[in-house]
């Protein structure tokens, strides 16, 4: 099963807050500093929106990996969590982005 079906939810609310800061702001200034990087720099004079939505495509890590180990290795519970909750919304803010 994915992340969202086998987080804690109660570990999750503990954390909700953590994950909101690192995801939310994150995303938006990666995605306007990807954008900004695609439309000034590169040589293919795409429009702003085509970049817009690149650099949101290209901001939302996905740390997949990261929480498999994290697990194997038996590392505690919140940052684990904390690390699935972080990648949830980093999806969530690069769609809606």
């Amino acid at each position: 099963a994915g992340d969202a079906m086998s987080i804690d939810t109660h570990l999750a609310k503990r954390v909700a807050k953590q994950c909101l800061y690192l995801a939310g702001p994150g995303v938006v200034i990666n995605t306007a500093l990807t954008a900004a990087f695609l439309y000034y720099y590169l040589p293919y004079d795409w429009p702003l929106m085509l970049c817009l939505t690149l650099g949101a495509i290209l901001s939302a890590t996905d740390p997949v990996a990261v929480v498999a180990l994290l697990k194997d290795l038996g590392t505690s519970q919140t940052l684990t969590v904390q690390i699935q909750g972080e990648s949830l919304l980093n999806d969530g803010t690069s769609i809606v982005i």
